[in-house]
């Protein structure tokens, strides 16, 4: 998956990911967060993290439902930012909302200035 800005943004959406006070209160500012800070750093690396456990998870449901194993089930990392991405776009836009489970607000993403994306 790409560790970009739209990611954490729907994973806290989705209660996947917790936000501190802090960060939130930081969000609803528009206060940018410095290249290479401790909450840029951990809102990437655990989106990442959270994207890999994601993907395990589907794997181990695919797999049961097909009776096969795990290693025979294929699922991409990049798909699910692919569709994560997007899913953010639309439900910030208030074009989607997601049903079926409890979500958090949809906060502003974080801003980084940087040459990396």
């Amino acid at each position: 998956m790409f560790a970009d800005y739209r990611i954490p943004q729907i994973l806290h959406h989705l209660r996947i990911l917790n936000y501190p006070p802090s960060l939130v209160r930081m969000l609803h500012a528009g206060t940018a967060l410095p290249s290479g800070c401790k909450e840029e750093l951990s809102l990437r690396s655990a989106s990442i993290i959270a994207v890999e456990r994601v993907r395990g998870e589907m794997v181990r449901l695919i797999a049961e439902e097909l009776e096969a194993k795990e290693g025979q089930v294929a699922v991409s990392s990049v798909l699910i930012d692919f569709y994560l991405w997007d899913l953010a776009k639309r439900v910030e836009s208030g074009e989607e909302k997601v049903e079926g489970i409890e979500t958090a607000e949809i906060l502003p993403m974080h801003r980084t200035r940087s040459i990396w994306y």
